[in-house]
């Protein structure tokens, strides 16, 4: 679930013919470490050229891979067009820094590797003569005086020269490398000034990465050869960034990024850095960075219906998302998934067809998640132990698949400002519950709370005390994740957003009162559905309290009560929301723009008022596709035990749903017709007959339904179950940052072929 890639985690297939499995309390073992990469490149001594990309062991390999099939073929062809095209190269310093240098770099780039793939001494004669009009012929100082403020436009050519260096070396004469080296030392000079002259000079930044990176390249590229006074000093600073600054402050184990999954391609400067420092002997940082895991990150956040998922800020990218650094990663954790997914959708128009063709894993086959069986849901943990993201889908290779979203941030967030306790919800390919970025950076409001499916407080505007262009990272993040279990069933999760309340324009931290929100996804069978339950409470005084919904449909229909619900009409499928608490819904529907002038698209923005001190807010919004029968939804029985608890009740083809809430964070026992529980949150599904066919727990102890235990734990747990696995998920104790607690107890199976998971790994049995 939270630690550990989901791809790794044990499945435990139960060879018990009984309808119960049980369980002993025992302590939470620490995560399995997974099984690791073995090493698939040669390691050279420094000033062995080829070395800082691969060596000449590995160029008989590679030159399989240039005449083969598939993808990496394809980026071969590209590199090959790129090296017999080459611009010309007599450019003043603007087009050097503009798009005609990129293309005379990318140039250089591909005829030494040309040159080095085919042995090709006329590709090696043009790159060289290009090598040395930018190395001797070019002030590097003066081209980075005009790159200025443009760090995109600091890296192609340290590392072209880089590359350059390193596959041509054995094609330069003796006579010529004296120079060219000086003159590659005068440009490692000047980019290590203009970097140090810049607030991103440290790399904790996405920024920084690019120009810190390329440096590095440049680095290893020549050091074995350099005698300058100061490269140790570059050297050390290098490491420095990169070790203590960008790849922990940017990275997560699980491949979550800190700057989100738009940022993700700023590594590969980083990242090559890295793999040419471990190939020249230092140490492997790529093993122990969640950057060889970003691919495992994008494929759950890639939405069923394409896109990747906007959910926060820059993460309204198509396919272009894909980037070829990726490849590394997939090749280091021999990703077979993200393999197939990498292949099926990166648009290979856009990805680098140099870092194509370099990174591509051999031998490893392309196998859908589908195949593989690997779970629909996984928890991205960012904050250890406090807080993170949860994306869901019932379903892999389905373009039509269901899918939920739910953000929870304890740190600030920097540009993957998921705001606290914020959802997206998508069913049968329609986004019914959207999310953009309404406010572009320039505009106060950026990443402010009005642009998220959440509750705002009065007039909203979180952050307050957002600094100009920090893009909205300020405020409206602050908060833990819970409860979270997931599973095939269903997914829940619950956040505690009360610090994402306070009023930051001030340094005292004063917190609201309660705001809760918890959450469940449903996505087994014909009409998935999303259950929000909040209590929120800013203090002691009234306040107008808006629950918000955006939608990309323009019109909705309705009152929101359950006799007359609020209607979505998506293009091929439809939504209703319906409220039980308020029971008859203040409301207003607007059409909002996008706010930046070169944007036109518009969205539906559904606003649930209230007036009080606190309020409570306890709605779903469930589906069903085109020609399909209309699920009905209506209030359940009377739920005692617990003030403010409520049930619903959903039919639909061939099953009945029992939902049961309560508010708080303590659970009480519930009663609700035959059903019992102390969770905050449970679901028993029934067939037609009656059957039990699935549930969910929701941070509880104990569920009962017909004389039957379907949990009895020794502790909070959440489980979700149906007659393939029953996944059981720890009690999260995000408020203290200590490791959740494992389960323990029984759980009832609705079949006795049904697996039981837990993410440690075999459960120990009780007796």
């Amino acid at each position: 679930m939270n630690l550990k890639s989901m791809s790794r985690r044990n499945i435990l297939a139960s060879s018990l013919g009984a309808p119960a499995l049980a369980l002993s309390a025992s302590g939470g073992a620490s995560a399995a470490t997974g099984t690791g990469s073995a090493r698939r490149f040669a390691v050279v001594a420094p000033g062995t050229h080829p070395g800082i990309i691969f060596s000449a062991e590995e160029l008989p390999a590679l030159r399989r891979r240039a005449q083969g099939t598939g993808l990496a073929a394809e980026a071969y062809q590209r590199v090959r067009a790129m090296a017999n095209e080459t611009p010309e190269p007599e450019l003043d310093l603007k087009s050097l820094v503009g798009r005609r240098g990129n293309a005379l770099s990318a140039s250089l780039e591909a005829m030494s590797l040309v040159y080095q793939i085919e042995e090709d001494r006329d590709a090696a004669g043009k790159a060289i003569a290009i090598f040395e009009k930018i190395a001797l012929g070019v002030d590097p100082t003066a081209f980075f005086k005009e790159v200025d403020s443009d760090f995109f436009a600091t890296e192609h050519w340290p590392k072209a020269l880089a590359f350059a260096w390193d596959w041509l070396y054995p094609a330069i004469s003796e006579e010529r490398r004296a120079p060219l080296l000086a003159g590659l030392e005068a440009w490692s000079a000047a980019l290590f000034a203009h970097t140090n002259a810049w607030w991103w000079r440290d790399a904790t930044y996405n920024c920084g990465a690019i120009p810190v990176g390329a440096h590095g390249l440049l680095l290893m590229a020549i050091r074995g050869e350099s005698r300058h006074p100061s490269f140790e000093h570059w050297f050390a600073e290098a490491l420095r960034k990169m070790s203590r600054n960008y790849f922990p402050l940017t990275w997560r184990d699980n491949g979550l990024c800190n700057e989100g999954p738009g940022y993700a391609h700023y590594h590969k400067n980083c990242t090559q850095f890295a793999d040419a420092l471990r190939r020249t002997g230092g140490p492997d940082w790529i093993a122990t960075s969640g950057a060889v895991n970003a691919m495992h990150y994008l494929r759950h956040q890639w939405m069923p219906q394409g896109r990747c998922a906007t959910v926060g800020d820059n993460t309204e990218y198509g396919r272009r998302v894909f980037q070829a650094i990726y490849l590394l990663g997939i090749r280091e954790m021999q990703d077979a998934a993200g393999l197939w997914t990498f292949e099926k959708y990166a648009d290979r128009r856009r990805t680098e067809a140099f870092l194509q063709f370099l990174y591509y894993p051999d031998g490893l086959k392309p196998v859908s998640p589908a195949a593989l069986q690997l779970p629909t849901s996984h928890y991205f943990e960012f904050d250890r132990n406090r807080a993170g993201y949860l994306f869901a889908r019932s379903e892999w290779e389905n373009e039509r698949a269901h899918w939920f979203a739910f953000s929870t941030r304890y740190e600030n967030a920097n540009h993957a400002h998921y705001d606290m306790n914020s959802f997206v919800f998508t069913a049968f390919g329609e986004e019914f519950a959207a999310h953009s970025n309404i406010y572009p950076y320039t505009h106060p409001l950026h990443g402010a709370d009005l642009e998220h499916n959440i509750v705002i407080i009065d007039e909203g505007g979180m952050a307050v005390a957002d600094n100009p262009g920090s893009a909205g990272d300020d405020g409206s993040i602050l908060g833990y994740l819970t409860g979270c279990g997931t599973g095939e069933f269903a997914d829940y999760v619950r956040g505690d957003a009360r610090r994402s309340y306070a009023d930051r324009s001030v340094r005292t931290d004063k917190p609201a009162v309660q705001a809760d929100r918890a959450a469940v996804f449903v996505k087994e069978g014909p009409n998935p559905y999303v259950v929000l339950a909040d209590n929120i409470r800013k203090d002691d005084a009234e306040h107008d309290y808006r629950w918000q919904w955006y939608t990309m449909a323009h019109e909705i229909e309705g009152e929101g009560t359950v006799a007359k619900p609020f209607r979505i009409r998506g293009k091929h499928a439809q939504c209703k929301i319906v409220f039980l608490a308020p029971e008859r819904p203040s409301h207003v529907f607007e059409v909002v723009r996008n706010q930046e002038p070169r944007r036109t698209d518009q969205w539906g923005l559904l606003r649930v008022h209230l007036r009080s001190i606190s309020a409570h807010f306890f709605a779903m919004g469930i589906a069903w596709d085109e020609g399909a029968p209309e699920p009905t939804v209506e209030a359940g029985p009377l739920v005692s035990g617990a003030v403010g608890a409520k049930s619903l009740l959903v039919k639909g083809d061939g099953f009945e749903d029992l939902i049961v809430w309560q508010p708080g964070s303590d659970g009480k026992l519930l009663r609700c017709g035959d059903l019992e529980t102390d969770g905050l949150m449970a679901v028993l599904r029934s067939a037609r007959n009656g059957s039990s066919t699935a549930y969910l727990l929701g941070d509880g102890t104990v569920l009962r339904a017909g004389g039957r235990s379907l949990v009895d734990a020794a502790g909070r747990c959440s489980v979700s179950a149906n007659r393939q696995r029953i996944v059981v998920s720890p009690a999260r104790r995000a408020e203290s940052g200590e490791e959740p607690v494992r389960a323990a107890g029984g759980f009832w199976k609705p079949v006795p072929e049904a697996e039981i998971w837990d993410e440690w790994g075999p459960l120990p049995r009780r007796g």
